[in-house]
């Protein structure tokens, strides 16, 4: 299998460059494609000067800038708050920390902000049995 390297002339293409072809155009009439052309002008700056922002689109003059709508963050979902009861005011007194609590340990947030206490009764799952019960939905009563 042979490869033919084909070559640019770079003065050449420089000249077509300085009189306003396009990288593409100039490609054409080398036989290569418009990256080849695009890199000969990267690598010689000297001899392919730059156009400015000649391919972009552009605002007449006077024109004010219009401002896009800015992407809106997605709003989070907030669970329910569960109203703090008379069984976790009496847990407050033995409550404990994240970092305090050992396995077999309920692990409910008794207060919402500063430093969270969690209820610490003995149990043998995630929560203890008042907490666990009150982690269930609610069954919708009277509905047929």
């Amino acid at each position: 299998m042979t490869i033919q390297h084909r070559t640019v002339d770079i003065v050449a293409a420089a000249k077509l460059w300085r009189d306003d072809l396009s990288a593409s155009q100039i490609a054409k009439r080398f036989g290569v494609s418009r990256n080849v052309i695009v890199g000969l002008a990267f690598r010689n700056r000297g001899l392919f000067p730059w156009r400015g922002d000649a391919g972009k689109k552009t605002r007449a003059p006077g024109q004010a800038k219009i401002a896009r709508p800015r992407k809106r963050e997605p709003e989070l979902k907030r669970e329910p708050e569960i109203p703090a009861t008379a069984y976790d005011a009496e847990r407050v007194q033995s409550a404990k920390l994240l970092h305090q609590l050992s396995a077999g340990e309920c692990c409910w947030p008794l207060n919402t902000g500063g430093l969270y206490l969690f209820c610490a009764a003995e149990t043998t799952g995630r929560y203890c049995r008042n907490h666990h019960a009150r982690s269930l939905p609610k069954k919708n009563e009277g509905k047929a």
